[in-house]
């Protein structure tokens, strides 16, 4: 997961709530909202870090709605989830939906918007997500279901792709400069035009681990 920092409030959904208007209205106020949410997560989903479309994302309130029904319509309780294994053929399988999806209207401890990075681990070699502490690791991996085996995967192409890039643009070995890493670093944390690369922190968070053994 990756901390999302939140952009200004569509002017159609304000409009929209102090008009009255419910969440389940459809209308152009809705399509506002889900191009501010991409705009603003940079295309990536709140949860497992994947690429989203405006077309085929999901909006996730992350305080549930039936539980907060006066946060339904408020910027900050909004985010855009990917469509969580509903596109795959098998989504019924419970281990493999994930995000929005899996969750439901299951309550969060984790807050990508008040920051949740420091409290998530990942095993570079098979893919898995984990907490830090055991709230963190149950909404990762019961609750989200961040550990479906297609985002293992999706998190192990990563880390394969970004060594092999490592290797040839740097140096073909397992150690890296400190300069290398550093830029990588910065490639990975920032937006390649609008967007977020896919699992982006998965591969700031490997380099960041390659940093103490780094070349001078």
């Amino acid at each position: 997961m990756k901390n999302i920092r939140k952009g200004r409030e569509p002017a159609a959904l304000t409009e929209h709530r102090q008009a009255g208007g419910s969440f389940e209205d459809p209308g152009p106020w809705k399509q506002e909202l889900r191009r501010a949410l991409v705009r603003e997560q940079g295309a990536i989903c709140c949860y497992c870090m994947n690429r989203i479309a405006v077309e085929s994302l999901r909006i996730e309130h992350l305080r549930p709605q039936h539980e907060h029904r006066g946060q339904q319509l408020t910027h900050r309780n909004l985010l855009a989830a990917c469509p969580g294994g509903q596109d795959n053929p098998t989504h019924e399988q419970r281990d493999i939906r994930h995000c929005d999806v899996r969750k439901g209207a299951s309550p969060l401890v984790l807050d990508p918007i008040a920051g949740v990075e420091h409290r998530v681990r990942y095993g570079f070699v098979e893919g898995r997500v984990f907490g830090a502490d055991a709230e963190a690791e149950r909404d990762l991996d019961q609750v989200l279901g961040l550990n479906a085996p297609h985002l293992r995967q999706l998190r192990r192409r990563v880390i394969e792709g970004l060594v092999a890039r490592l290797r040839k643009k740097y140096s073909d070995t397992k150690t890296w400069s400190r300069a290398a890493l550093e830029r990588e670093i910065d490639r990975w944390s920032s937006r390649d035009g609008q967007e977020f690369r896919p699992f982006c922190q998965v591969a700031v968070e490997f380099l960041r681990k390659q940093l103490p053994k780094a070349r001078s």
